[in-house]
């Protein structure tokens, strides 16, 4: 048996390139044309024809090939037959490069006595190739003009809008304006009952018009959110153990597996849609719907949402993909006999950002994957054999940085003596377990704060003054408890349990900050807390609390 692993590379780098989200719009129906299935102009199935090669679902003899995956641009192909292998990758490597110049990948061709070990074979060869530097097509002249948003080679001439484009942006362009086309990829983000084109989505970040982003008010805040799956890795393990006690079913098991991620992610997707974005424009009387699909391969999705929307659309699309996969993996393990080795359900970690929509997006969705590697690595510490759904963000206010520990150290971290002091309690669980700290009870604290008789001058002010000067923020602290102890009493109890909720056994007698066994430094979810507020996800009060004017 040969294997044949392909995958891309960058590929938020490349959607992102030209930093228009007309651009990036093409660029998430251009990708998701390479492989897609149920796009009927797909580039895989082209190259396939043309090669005279039928893909069958199961194992595949000479001059046939099944693809146990193929989403996100990536496929993985098996065949009896090595030289039609071989054959497949030198006309997709080309064809790739002529559709989708700049895109980035990586390659591994693979043998081995099973479709298993052919498929090791040709991941250790992925791997290797991973590091491989390719040229880049369309070489540049020594004299070149360059576009001004990529620095590419310019090919073309795009008018005072556009200027001079490279041949990647052309493509993008192709492919903003799919009117009278298949639209697969924008299909998975509709519902059911709801005949969504592609013009009910946002194609241009200035309001107004037929293809303005609805933002609300004079507010200019989206959000940017990363979802990827925890533990598939695990996952995946038992899918091999699987396949070594019956050989022939690597192939049909990794396709259901694949194919059984994709619905769960395409069914969590289209559910945020009917009960998060479609209500909303309903509601308000806009044209577009209040978010821009980018990225929805496997058990990965990228998006930008209306900021005061995207805390919504996350435990929505949580519940959904938590709920769908618990019932698909049942059925699985119920057909291949896999007893209780699968999880009971997937499981998400996600990563969110909010910045303002003249910020650099490739930057930001960098900083989204950090976010998302701290939401996982949170979650795996808790459990890491069924690691809950979890999500970390970050609102930017001044300069993006990429690295969300570096963010924290530079804008919210504190040290006085040799204490230190995080506004941030960094992730936060979803769903109904008893992990802490909880997504809903930092919401929860975020409409307290936000009350009219709360204000959110108490989080802005104590943490300002935690920049400053730890003795005048524990006496403004002091100050505050006392008058809401004396004018509102159920507030202030309310604001005790909610951080008693939030984590934490060892409280800090003079500051709303607490650390957990063995923890060095003091943490407060209030920094969060003041975060989701300025995002809008509560209404702020009017009025001056007392701690602003104690």
């Amino acid at each position: 048996m040969h294997a044949l692993l392909f995958e891309l590379d960058s590929v938020q780098d490349f959607i992102f390139a030209s930093g228009r989200l007309r651009d990036v719009a093409g660029a998430s129906e251009l990708l998701d044309r390479l492989t897609n299935r149920a796009a009927e102009d797909n580039l895989l199935d082209a190259v396939c024809r043309a090669l005279d090669i039928q893909v069958v679902d199961e194992c595949p003899s000479a001059e046939e090939v099944a693809f146990s995956r193929r989403a996100g641009g990536a496929f993985y192909a098996f065949s009896e037959d090595g030289d039609t292998l071989e054959r497949l990758r030198d006309l997709w490597t080309l064809a790739v490069q002529q559709a989708v110049p700049y895109l980035a990948y990586s390659l591994g061709l693979g043998t081995g006595d099973t479709a298993a070990t052919a498929f090791r074979d040709a991941r250790d060869a992925l791997r290797a190739d991973s590091s491989r530097l390719r040229p880049a097509l369309p070489a540049a002249a020594p004299l070149a003009e360059r576009s001004r948003r990529t620095g590419l080679p310019a090919v073309k001439f795009g008018g005072d809008k556009d200027g001079t484009m490279d041949a990647a942006t052309v493509r993008r362009k192709n492919f903003s304006n799919p009117a009278g086309k298949n639209t697969a990829f924008l299909d998975r983000f509709k519902p059911d009952n709801e005949d969504l084109k592609w013009n009910d989505w946002p194609f241009d970040l200035e309001p107004g018009g037929d293809e303005g982003f609805p933002f609300q008010g004079d507010s200019r805040t989206l959000a940017l959110i990363h979802a990827d799956g925890n533990g598939l890795g695990l996952i995946l393990q038992v899918l091999d153990q699987a396949a070594a006690r019956q050989p022939g079913v690597f192939i049909p098991l990794y396709t259901e597996f694949s194919r059984l991620v994709e619905q769960v992610t395409t069914a969590a997707a289209s559910t945020a849609t009917d009960r998060v974005l479609l209500p909303i424009r309903e509601r308000e009387g806009t044209t577009c719907l209040p978010a821009r699909p980018i990225l929805l391969g496997g058990d990965d999705i990228t998006l930008l949402v209306r900021a005061d929307l995207a805390m919504d659309y996350v435990r929505v699309f949580t519940e959904t993909f938590e709920a769908e996969s618990g019932k698909a993996l049942e059925a699985l393990k119920e057909e291949h006999r896999l007893g209780k080795e699968l999880p009971q359900c997937l499981t998400l970690g996600i990563g969110l950002v909010y910045l303002r929509a003249s910020q650099p997006f490739r930057m930001a969705v960098r900083l989204a994957e950090s976010l998302t590697r701290t939401a996982k690595q949170a979650a795996k510490a808790l459990d890491e054999r069924n690691p809950p759904s979890s999500v970390a963000f970050y609102r930017v206010t001044a300069s993006l940085i990429e690295d969300y520990d570096a963010l924290v150290e530079q804008t919210l971290t504190h040290r006085h003596g040799e204490s230190t002091y995080l506004d941030t309690l960094g992730a936060y669980f979803l769903g109904e377990g008893k992990a802490a700290p909880r997504l809903d009870d930092l919401l929860e604290l975020a409409e307290l704060l936000g009350a009219e008789d709360m204000a959110r001058g108490p989080t802005r002010t104590l943490l300002t003054l935690m920049g400053q000067s730890l003795g005048d923020a524990c006496h403004r602290y002091r100050r505050w408890r006392t008058i809401m102890r004396d004018d509102r009493a159920s507030r202030l109890k309310r604001f005790d349990q909610l951080m008693e909720q939030l984590g934490g056994n060892e409280r800090n007698a003079d500051l709303p900050y607490a650390r957990g066994d063995g923890g060095d430094a003091w943490r407060t979810p209030l920094g969060d807390a003041l975060a989701l507020l300025g995002a809008g996800h509560a209404t702020a009060g009017t009025e001056r609390n007392d701690m602003e004017a104690a």
